[in-house]
């Protein structure tokens, strides 16, 4: 009886490996190329907390806290992947990927009002830079024919943002008495990415691709003006990050 049942195991095994057979096609194997497009992002903006110049203690704000910020421009970056071909049409695999971009824009005053000194508007302006991308992630494709491959990737994204600003000496978050203060502050947060895109194979080592991408970057939390002791305000901030990108790339199978 035990003979049997392994025979019949051994059947099952042997008429199950045609299925997970590893497959060779235009885009198995080692990749490495390079993306140019162009990246639109979102940069919302909420005032957390003010911190008292005095003795440190949090105060919310009131009035309208948040404010939208976006910019597009030029994108850029490299990327390497490896393939697998499953028997059939399927492809899976792994990407690393970089993208860099100039992306900034700013308030012309920190949006809320300040609870220790009443609902004036300050006068301080801050800017929020949105640095370079690296990604990490899985990849799944299906063959449309020999020479071209739908795909979708799914990363996790890591990403710098930063803050600087110039605090007014206008009384209401900076002392009117002493000189403009400026600070800078930076965080690095993880978020996600999707990507949907077609590769073209052009010979054996050379493809194209055209790819269009969405990205939860994550929310900075910055410190927009730095708390200084009698002198300034601090100003705490979220900054939630989202960008759509679309580019075309080349690369090279090894």
């Amino acid at each position: 009886m035990k003979t049997d049942f392994n025979k019949i195991i051994s059947v099952l095994a042997i008429s199950a490996l045609p299925a997970f057979a590893m497959a060779d096609n235009a885009f198995s194997g080692f990749q490495a190329g390079a993306a140019l497009g162009y990246e639109d992002v979102s940069m919302d903006w909420e005032t957390d907390h003010y911190i008292s110049a005095f003795d440190q203690s949090r105060g919310n704000p009131s009035g309208d806290t948040s404010e939208s910020l976006d910019d597009s421009a030029f994108a850029y970056g490299v990327f390497a992947n490896y393939n697998m071909a499953l028997n059939g049409n399927w492809i899976i695999g792994a990407e690393l990927g970089y993208q860099g971009s100039s992306i900034s824009d700013s308030v012309n005053r920190i949006p809320g009002s300040n609870p220790f000194t009443g609902p004036s508007p300050n006068r301080t302006k801050a800017e929020v830079d949105v640095n370079d991308t690296v990604l990490i992630g899985i990849k799944g494709g299906y063959l449309l024919n020999d020479s071209t491959m739908a795909y979708s990737t799914l990363s996790a994204t890591f990403t710098e943002v930063e803050v600087s600003s110039n605090c007014a000496s206008d009384n209401i978050l900076c002392d009117g008495s002493a000189p403009a203060h400026s600070s800078s502050d930076d965080d690095s947060i993880t978020g996600w990415a999707l990507a949907l895109g077609v590769e073209k194979s052009l010979s054996d080592n050379i493809s194209v691709r055209a790819e269009y991408r969405y990205a939860d970057l994550g929310t900075a939390e910055l410190a927009a003006v730095q708390y200084k002791n009698s002198a300034a305000i601090g100003v705490e901030t979220d900054v939630d990050v989202t960008s759509q990108t679309l580019q075309i790339g080349a690369a090279y199978k090894f």
